[in-house]
C-alpha cells in the first residue's frame, strides 16, 4: 500500500461505455478497469467520477443530452458500483472543477494520482490539467483509458506528457491482470 496515492477512474458511466457515446473499446477498457480495481490492495484510495448533468446543461449544446443526473446513463457501468471507492459526481470535463475531489484527496494527504478513464481526450485530459494545476504528481494508466477514436486517445496521451509532464504506465505494471 502507498498511503499518499489515489487511483482516479474517470467517467466509467453507462452513457460513455455502453450508451450514447459507448463503443466496443470502451466496454473492454471498463471491464479491464474493473478487474484492475478488484486486484489492487483494498486499503488503496480509489475515486470513481460520474459525469452527471442537470437538465439543459450548457454542455448539451456541444454533445447533446447525456448523463442526466439520477438516470441510468449517469450510473457506473457493470459492477463498478461494487468497487470500494469514493464516488464524485461532476458536471464538467475536469473532475476537480466545482467538485469535492481536491478536498477529499487533501484530507487523505494524497500527493500522487493515477488517472484513467473515458474519454482520454476530453474528461481524462481535463482532469489531468486540474490535477496538474493543484500540484499533484500524475501518472496515467494508459491501457485503462479509451476515446471514441484511437488517434484522439494517442494525441491526448502525447499532449498530457508534453503539457503536464505526466508519466504513463500499464495496469499490469501495478497488478497482474492475467491471473
Amino acid at each position: 500500500m502507498n498511503s499518499d496515492r489515489a487511483f482516479i477512474g474517470v467517467d466509467f458511466v453507462v452513457d460513455f461505455v455502453d450508451g450514447k457515446f459507448g463503443s466496443e473499446n470502451a466496454r473492454k477498457v471498463a471491464t479491464k478497469a474493473e478487474e484492475f480495481l478488484k486486484k489492487i490492495d483494498s486499503s488503496e484510495t480509489v475515486v470513481l467520477t460520474l459525469d452527471s448533468h442537470m437538465t439543459n446543461d450548457p454542455e448539451f449544446r456541444v454533445w447533446g443530452e447525456h448523463c442526466l443526473r439520477n438516470t441510468p446513463g449517469s450510473y457506473l457501468y457493470g459492477n463498478l458500483d461494487k468497487i470500494n471507492a469514493y464516488h464524485i459526481e461532476k458536471r464538467f470535463y475536469d473532475a476537480f472543477f466545482q467538485s469535492d475531489l481536491d478536498g477529499f484527496l487533501r484530507a487523505k494527504e494524497i500527493r500522487e494520482v493515477y488517472i484513467f478513464g473515458i474519454s482520454t481526450d476530453i474528461c481524462v485530459l481535463h482532469t489531468v490539467a486540474g490535477a496538474f494545476f493543484r500540484y499533484y504528481n500524475i501518472t496515467i494508466i494508459d491501457d485503462l483509458c479509451a476515446s471514441l477514436r484511437e488517434e484522439d486517445h494517442n494525441l491526448a496521451l502525447n499532449q498530457m506528457k508534453r503539457l503536464y509532464g505526466v508519466k504513463t504506465i500499464k495496469s499490469g505494471e501495478l497488478v497482474n491482470l492475467n491471473e
